[in-house]
C-alpha cells in the first residue's frame, strides 16, 4: 500500500482496528496467493478422489441432481440469447428453466470448454472440482484480510472449502456454489480500508456471480452483504463521507441492476400461478436443532459418531476444529497483547486516538462491572442452548421451559443495563465496532434462520415460530424457498472468518505450527474418500420398472438419440415410462444431443398438466381412452419406449397399444422403439402452454 493510501485510511477511518501493520501485510495478496490455490487444487483431488481419475464419464454423488445440473449447463452453453429461458423440456410449456436454477455464471466458465468436447460431465465435474479451491482462495483472502496472517487465512480456506456440510451437499452444485461470499466481503472490506474503488468493482462482481450462481444465496447473502456495507459504513465514521456514500451505492446499484432480469422469468411464473411454497413443506426442509450435531455418514471421522438426528437436508455438522477456532476468536482476541481487535478505549485512548477523560479512576468498578456482564451472559447463552436442545430447567422454586419466555427477559434486563450503565454502553459499542462481533451475529442469524419457520429439536417442537416465518411472510422470495437448513452456508461463511481471527490471535511464535495442525485436522475431518461416484437409486415411486443403466454417455450417444437428431426441429418427443424422476433426468441428459422438445421433465417444479399425464398412463390399462387422449394433448410427435426399462411385458404392451392406436413405428434400436404419432385434427384443442393451476414455486431446486 503506499504512503497515499495510509494518509486516506488514516483520515477516514482512524480506528485502532486498522492499524497499518495488517493493512499492510493483507494489501497485496502476492505469490502467497498461488501457493494457497495450489495447496487448495492438491487438497480438492485427494478429498473427492477417485472423481479425479474419470473426470469424463463419472458423476460425483448420484444420478440425480448432477445430471440434471449437467443439462442445465449444456443448455446455457448452447442456447443463449433470444429463447434461453424456454428450455427444451416440460414442452409446449414456457419458462422451463426458471422452474429451478439457470446456471448462468457457471455455464459461462465452461463455454469454451463445452464448446469443444460436447462433453456435459466434464464440464461439470470440472465446475464442481472448482467450487472448493475457489471457495477456499476466497475465504484465504478474506481471512488473511482480517488479521494480516497469511496462516490465518489459508486455515480459514481450507474450513470454509472443506466444511462438512460442503461433503454433505456433493448433489447440489448450486449450494457449493458458495465461493463469492467471501470474495465479496473481502472487496468490500478493501475497499473501505483503502478507499480504492477497484476492490469495490470486484466485490460488486463477485456478489452478481453469487446472486445469479444459487438463487438461495441472492436470498440469504444479500442481506448479509448490506448490513456488512451499512456496519464499515458506521464502524469507520463515513455517513459524512460524500465521496464513500456515493460509490457504495453505485456498486449497490450495478447489482441490482444486473441481478433484477434474472429474476423475472420467475416473477412472472408466480403471476402465471405457481404457488408459494406451503410452511408445511418449508418446515420440512428446515433445520432441527439437533442437525448440527448430524454429519454425513460418509465422513470418515465423524460418519458414525455424529448421527444424533439424520433427517432430509439435516446434515448440518459444522466439524469441531473450525468451531473450536472460532471459539478462540470470539474469546481471545481482543484480550491478547497487540491484537488489531483491541480497541483503543482499552488501551487509554478512544477509537479516533483522543484522551479519554474523567474515567480512568474507575478502571477497577468497570473492570469488575465488565466481569458480571460476561458471568451474566454466559449463564443466559447456557440456558437459551439448553432449551434449544429441548430440555427444561426444573430446580427447587424454580422452573424455565418457555424459551421465547427467556430470550425476552434476556432482552429486557439487557436493554435495562445498557440504559442506566454508561460502562455497559461502552463495552457493547466496543465490541460492535469489531469484526468478530459481525461475523459472530452473522453467524448466530444463520443458526437461527436455518431451523426455519419454527424451532424443532428431535422433531419435538421447542419454539412454533421463528425468525424465519417473518421473512417468509414479509420479504419477497422467501415464500418460494423450500430449504432453509442451507443456511448452514452462511454458518459456515461465518465459522471460517471468526476461525481466522482465531488463528490470528495466536501468538506469533507458536502460529504457524497451531495453523498445521488445525489445518490437518480440519481436513481430517473432511475426509470421506472414496466419494460416492455415479449413484443409482432404484427407490421408484412407480412399480414395473427396472433398475437404470450404471453409467451414462454422450461420446458417442446411444443409438436411439441420435435417430432423434435427425427429426425435424419442431419434432416433440414423449418418452416412456414417464414421470419418474430418475427416468425423466437420464432424458433430459441425453437430449442435449439433439435438443429436440421434450414432454417429459424434472425440476424443482412442474406444470400440473404433467402430473395428470403421467397419472393418465398409469391407468392405461384399465382407461385406455383417457391416457390417449393425454398423450394426444401432451403435443408429442414422437414417442420412444424404452422396453427395457419395465419388468415383465409392461414395455412390449404399451408398444403394442401405440401401433394399436395408429402409431407408426419409425425406428427400433435394440429394446428402444421410436413411434410417429398421428396427429389427427378431430382430437381436441391441445392446452395452452401458459395456463398454470397452482403448483410450487419453482425458485428452488
Amino acid at each position: 500500500m503506499t504512503t497515499d493510501h495510509h494518509t486516506r485510511r488514516d483520515r477516514r477511518a482512524p480506528r485502532a482496528l486498522d492499524f497499518p501493520a495488517i493493512a499492510a501485510a493483507s494489501a497485496v495478496p502476492g505469490r502467497d496467493a498461488f501457493v494457497v490455490t495450489a495447496l487448495y487444487l492438491a487438497t480438492t483431488l485427494a478429498l473427492t478422489w477417485p472423481l479425479a481419475a474419470g473426470l469424463t464419464h463419472d458423476i460425483a454423488g448420484d444420478f440425480g441432481d448432477p445430471l440434471f445440473t449437467s443439462w442445465v449447463i449444456a443448455w446455457d452453453a448452447t442456447h443463449l440469447g433470444r429463447g434461453w429461458w424456454n428450455a427444451n423440456i416440460f414442452a409446449p410449456h414456457p419458462l422451463s428453466l426458471a422452474y429451478s436454477e439457470h446456471f448462468l455464471p457457471q455455464a459461462l466458465q465452461v463455454v469454451p470448454l463445452y464448446l469443444t468436447t460436447k462433453n456435459p460431465v466434464l464440464c461439470y465435474n470440472l465446475l464442481f472440482l472448482s467450487t472448493f479451491v475457489l471457495s477456499g482462495l476466497g475465504m484465504y483472502l478474506l481471512g488473511r484480510e482480517l488479521t494480516g496472517s497469511g496462516a490465518a487465512g489459508a486455515v480459514a480456506g481450507l474450513a470454509y472449502a472443506f466444511a462438512p456440510y460442503r461433503i454433505a451437499s456433493i448433489p447440489h452444485l448450486q449450494v457449493l456454489s458458495s465461493a463469492w461470499m467471501p470474495f465479496v466481503l473481502f472487496g468490500l472490506r478493501r475497499h473501505f480500508a483503502t478507499g480504492r474503488i477497484r476492490p469495490l468493482a470486484g466485490a460488486a462482481a463477485a456478489w452478481i456471480a453469487q446472486n445469479l450462481s444459487c438463487g438461495y444465496y441472492l436470498l440469504f447473502f444479500s442481506p448479509i452483504a448490506l448490513c456488512y456495507i451499512l456496519w464499515e459504513l458506521t464502524t469507520r465514521r463515513l455517513w459524512a463521507d460524500g465521496r464513500a456514500l456515493l460509490c457504495t451505492a453505485a456498486a449497490c446499484a450495478m447489482v441490482f441492476v444486473a441481478t433484477v432480469p434474472f429474476v423475472l422469468p420467475y416473477l412472472e411464473l408466480r403471476r402465471l400461478g405457481f404457488s408459494p411454497r406451503s410452511l408445511f413443506e418449508t418446515q420440512r426442509f428446515s433445520a432441527d436443532v439437533y442437525a448440527y450435531f448430524t454429519a454425513d455418514p460418509n465422513l470418515r471421522l465423524w460418519g458414525p459418531i455424529a448421527q444424533a438426528w439424520p433427517k432430509a437436508e439435516g446434515l448440518l455438522f459444522p466439524g469441531v476444529t473450525i468451531v473450536v477456532l472460532a471459539v478462540l476468536g470470539v474469546t481471545r482476541s481482543a484480550a491478547l497483547k497487540g491484537s488489531p481487535y483491541k480497541t483503543g478505549s482499552a488501551a487509554g485512548t478512544s477509537n479516533a486516538g483522543r484522551p479519554l477523560q474523567g474515567r480512568q479512576s474507575n478502571v477497577g468498578g468497570a473492570f469488575q462491572g465488565r466481569h458480571a456482564m460476561r458471568i451474566a451472559a454466559t449463564i443466559v447463552l447456557l440456558l437459551i442452548v439448553t432449551l434449544l436442545l429441548g430440555y427444561s430447567i426444573r430446580l427447587p422454586g424454580l422452573k424455565i421451559t418457555d424459551l421465547s419466555r427467556v430470550l425476552i427477559i434476556a432482552a429486557a434486563a439487557g436493554a435495562m443495563l445498557l440504559g442506566v450503565s454508561h460502562d455497559a454502553r461502552a463495552s457493547v459499542m466496543r465490541w460492535l465496532s469489531s469484526p468478530v462481533a459481525f461475523f459472530s451475529l452473522m453467524t448466530l442469524f444463520a443458526v437461527v434462520m436455518s431451523f426455519g419457520p419454527g424451532i424443532h429439536a428431535k422433531g419435538r417442537v421447542v419454539e412454533a415460530t421463528s425468525l424465519y416465518s417473518a421473512f417468509y411472510s414479509f420479504v419477497p422470495g422467501f415464500d418460494g424457498l423450500r430449504v432453509p437448513a442451507r443456511y448452514g452456508m452462511i454458518v459456515t461463511l461465518g465459522l471460517a472468518a471468526l476461525a481466522a481471527i482465531g488463528i490470528g490471535a495466536i501468538d506469533r511464535g507458536r502460529q504457524r505450527r497451531a495453523s498445521v495442525l488445525a489445518g490437518a485436522l480440519i481436513v481430517l475431518e473432511a475426509l470421506a474418500i472414496p466419494i460416492p461416484i455415479n449413484q443409482s437409486s432404484t427407490d421408484y415411486t412407480r412399480a414395473g420398472l427396472a433398475p437404470l443403466p450404471a453409467s451414462v454417455t454422450t461420446s458417442p450417444a446411444p443409438d436411439v438419440y441420435r435417430f432423434i437428431a435427425t427429426l425435424a426441429k419442431s419434432a416433440v418427443v414423449i418418452e416412456l415410462p414417464l414421470g419418474e424422476p430418475a427416468f425423466d433426468i437420464r432424458y433430459m441428459f441425453y437430449s442435449t444431443t439433439h435438443w429436440r422438445r421434450l414432454v417429459n421433465g424434472y425440476s424443482g417444479g412442474a406444470p400440473p398438466q404433467y402430473a395428470f399425464l403421467t397419472e393418465a398412463f398409469k391407468d392405461i390399462a384399465t382407461r385406455p381412452e383417457r391416457a390417449w387422449q393425454a398423450l394426444a394433448d401432451s403435443t408429442a410427435t414422437h414417442a420412444v419406449v424404452h422396453e427395457g426399462f419395465y419388468t415383465n411385458d409392461g414395455g412390449r404392451r404399451l408398444s403394442a397399444w401405440l401401433r394399436a392406436r395408429g402409431a407408426r413405428e419409425a425406428a427400433a434400436f435394440g429394446p428402444d422403439r421410436v413411434f410417429e404419432l398421428p396427429q389427427p385434427s378431430a382430437i381436441s384443442p391441445q392446452p395452452s402452454a401458459i395456463t398454470i393451476s397452482p403448483q410450487p414455486s419453482a425458485l428452488s431446486h
